[in-house]
């Protein structure tokens, strides 16, 4: 009686840590609202990088707060805007371009479940090369502050696997078209002539 006890517990156990999943983070360039781990932009332009998160269930209440640290390649990217979609955005959000750093933190009056934006985070481009956006938790040496909560209370930032957020931005140089070489082959070829009927 004791083993089927047991066994009766593990499996519960087992069930309901599976339906505890964390909530995953991650960024989609296309605006299709699935994850984008690349992108391509033409130097001059600016790419937009939509914050998503996905997998939280109501075991919890559903998310009630969130917050994340947006690091990005500032050789190549400046962050130029961000917009929260969450009604009570922090007040000490801001963009820190010298270190390459954006801090996001936002609320809202009734906890979400499912799959949702949070964020819009733009970038300017400044250089050709491969630019890298990572997520990762925000203030992790505050031991006290939670950015991804439940509504119960539940602090997700622990379980929340930021790294599979990363993304890497090809910031490519600006192409010549086609016609322009046709115009100055041409335009090489008279200057030629004219110099041979001199």
């Amino acid at each position: 009686m004791g083993i089927k006890k047991y066994i009766t517990g593990l499996i519960l156990s087992l069930s309901s840590a599976s339906a505890m999943a964390a909530p995953v983070v991650f960024l989609d360039f296309n605006g299709d609202g699935l994850q984008d781990t690349t992108t391509s932009v033409t130097l001059g332009n600016s790419v937009t990088a939509e914050l998503y998160v996905s997998n939280v269930d109501s075991l919890n209440g559903g998310l009630i707060s969130w917050g994340t640290e947006i690091n990005f390649t500032n050789s190549l990217l400046s962050a130029s805007a961000y917009s929260i979609i969450w009604p009570l955005p922090g007040i000490n959000n801001n963009i820190d371009n010298p270190t390459g750093t954006t801090e996001l933190l936002a609320s809202t009056f009734t906890a979400q479940t499912g799959t949702f934006k949070l964020a819009d985070i733009s970038f300017d481009t400044l250089n050709t090369g491969l630019a890298s956006i990572s997520l990762g938790q925000l203030y992790p040496d505050l031991s006290t502050f939670s950015g991804f909560t439940a509504a119960d209370g539940l602090d997700y930032d622990l379980s929340i696997n930021f790294s599979l957020a990363a993304a890497t931005i090809n910031v490519t140089a600006v192409p010549v078209p086609g016609a322009l070489i046709l115009f100055l082959s041409g335009l090489v070829g008279l200057t030629g002539l004219k110099h041979r009927k001199q």
